[in-house]
C-alpha cells in the first residue's frame, strides 16, 4: 500500500469520524427540543417520532409505532385533521398548520398547534408527511376560563338586576381583558415565530438524504448548514419558550383578577365587602401587573414613587379594580399624545391618617370645562369608553371612606388623579363588624 493511498484512507476516517459526530449532533438535537416531533406515511401511520412526542401524549415508543393518527386524535377533530392532511397529500396545500386535539394514554385531552409539512424519499417521491406538535393545553384551557366566567358574568348581571352594576362589572372586565389580550397576542407571536416550518425543511431534507447522509451532512452545502441551524434554533426555541411561559402566568393571573371582579361585584350587590389588611405597595404593583403588557405596547415609560405606609384594612379587590382603570386611562392619554418620551409615575404617600396613591401622566391632559365632569356617570371623552369608570371608582372610594379627585394645568399638560383612603376601616364598616 502506498503513502499516498493511506494518506487517502485517513483522510477518509476522518472525514466518516466527523460526520458521524455531526449525525449524533443531529439527532441528540432532535432529542431534546421540547417539541413533538413525528413521521406518517401516506396511510397516516406514526412511523417516526422523538422524545418529546410520546412524553406529549404519555405513551411509550412500541405504543405509538405503526398506530394511525387517527387512533389517537380526539373524536370529533378526526374528520378535520384526516381532511387537511389529505389534501396535503395531493399536494393542493404546500403546508398547514391547525390547532387539534389528541387523547393521552390516561384519557386526558392533549391539546396542540400543529405544523405539517411533505415528506420525500431520496428519489423525491411523496413518502409521507412531518408534524411538529407545540403543547397549547395551558392556552386552551385560559380561553375556555375566560369563556366561563364570561357567562358567569352575564348570569351575575342579570341575577343583579342592576343596570349600573353591570355597566361597571364590563367596564372592569374590559380593563383586564384588554392585558389579557396583550398577553395572548405576545403568545401567538412568540408561537409564530418558532420557524417550525423551517425545522420541517431541513427534517424533509434529512430525510430526503437519508441513505447518504453522512455525504449529505459533510459536502452538500444544504446539509454543512443545517447542524448550524439546529443550534441557532434550539437557543431561539429556548428564549420564546421562557417567553410563552411569563406570558402564560401572565393570563392566569389575568383570569383570577376576572373572577374577583365578578365576586367583588356580587358581593357590592349584596351590600357585602370583603376587608383584607393588605400592603398598598403590593396593591399598586398588582395593578401595574395586569396593566404590563400595555406600558410594553405604548413604549410608556413607568416611574414609582412609594413613600412607606402601614398596612391598610380595605376592600382589596374594590381598590385594585379603582387602580387598574387610573392606570390604564394614564396610559391611554400617554398614547394619544403622541409624545416621544411618555412617562407614568405612580406615587404612594401618607396624608396624616390617610394614604393617597397618585396616578401621573404627562399626556393629553384635562380641558378645564371638563374637569368638573370627569366623574359624572357617563360622560367620557373616549370613542370607545361608555363612561363608567371614573363614576364607578368615585363611588367606589366614597363608599370606602375615602375620595378620588383629578387635577390637570389644560390640554397637553398631562393629569394627576389622587385615591386617598383612610388607614383605619370606614365607620360602616367597623359598624357592621368587618
Amino acid at each position: 500500500m502506498s503513502s499516498l493511498d493511506s494518506e487517502l484512507r485517513a483522510q477518509l476516517a476522518a472525514t466518516q469520524a466527523t460526520l458521524a459526530g455531526l449525525e449524533a449532533h443531529f439527532r441528540a438535537t432532535i432529542e431534546q427540543l421540547p417539541i413533538g416531533i413525528a413521521h406518517a406515511d401516506v396511510d397516516e401511520r406514526i412511523t417516526r417520532f422523538n422524545s418529546a412526542f410520546c412524553a406529549m401524549l404519555g405513551r411509550s415508543a412500541e405504543e405509538l409505532r405503526g398506530k394511525f393518527f387517527a387512533e389517537i386524535t380526539y373524536p370529533d377533530d378526526k374528520e378535520g385533521s384526516a381532511a387537511a392532511l389529505q389534501r396535503l397529500l395531493r399536494g393542493e396545500v404546500p403546508h398547514y398548520a391547525i390547532d387539534k386535539r389528541y387523547v393521552k394514554k390516561d384519557g386526558s385531552i392533549l391539546w396542540a398547534h400543529v405544523t405539517v409539512a411533505p415528506l420525500c424519499d431520496a428519489a423525491g417521491a411523496l413518502d409521507g408527511a412531518i408534524g411538529i406538535l407545540e403543547d397549547i393545553t395551558e392556552r386552551k384551557a385560559a380561553e375556555a376560563e375566560v369563556e366561563r366566567v364570561h357567562q358567569e358574568l352575564i348570569r351575575a348581571s342579570r341575577q343583579a338586576g342592576m343596570a349600573e352594576i353591570a355597566s361597571n362589572v364590563l367596564h372592569n372586565v374590559g380593563n383586564v381583558l384588554n392585558s389579557l389580550n396583550i398577553s395572548a397576542t405576545l403568545v401567538t407571536s412568540t408561537l409564530r415565530n418558532l420557524r417550525s416550518e423551517s425545522l420541517a425543511r431541513a427534517t424533509s431534507l434529512l430525510q430526503e438524504n437519508m441513505r447518504q447522509l453522512a455525504s449529505f451532512l459533510g459536502e452538500d452545502e444544504r446539509g454543512r448548514a443545517i447542524p448550524a441551524f439546529l443550534s441557532q434554533f434550539s437557543a431561539h426555541l429556548s428564549i420564546n419558550r421562557q417567553t410563552a411561559l411569563a406570558e402564560m402566568e401572565s393570563l392566569t393571573q389575568h383570569i383570577e383578577r376576572i373572577k374577583h371582579i365578578v365576586a367583588t361585584q356580587q358581593a357590592y350587590a349584596k351590600r357585602c365587602a370583603v376587608m383584607d389588611t393588605v400592603d398598598l405597595a403590593t396593591l399598586v404593583e398588582d395593578s401595574l401587573t395586569i396593566n404590563r403588557g400595555a406600558f410594553a405596547l405604548r413604549q410608556v415609560t413607568l416611574s414609582r414613587e412609594f413613600e412607606p405606609v402601614p398596612p391598610i384594612t380595605i376592600d382589596r379587590h374594590q381598590v385594585l379594580q379603582i387602580l387598574v382603570n387610573l392606570v390604564r386611562n394614564a396610559q391611554y392619554a400617554c398614547g394619544a399624545s403622541g409624545r416621544s418620551d411618555p412617562c407614568v409615575t405612580v406615587r404612594i404617600v401618607r396624608a396624616h391618617d390617610r394614604a393617597q396613591i397618585q396616578v401621573i401622566d404627562n399626556g393629553i391632559g384635562i380641558a378645564p370645562e371638563h374637569q368638573g365632569q370627569l366623574f359624572m356617570q357617563g360622560f367620557t371623552t373616549k370613542t370607545d369608553s361608555q363612561g363608567y369608570g371614573l363614576h364607578t371608582g368615585a363611588l367606589a372610594a366614597k363608599e370606602l371612606g375615602g375620595s378620588l379627585e383629578a387635577f390637570s394645568e389644560g390640554v397637553g399638560r398631562g393629569a394627576t388623579f389622587t385615591l386617598t383612603l383612610p388607614l383605619a376601616p370606614a365607620e360602616r364598616f367597623k359598624r357592621a363588624g368587618k
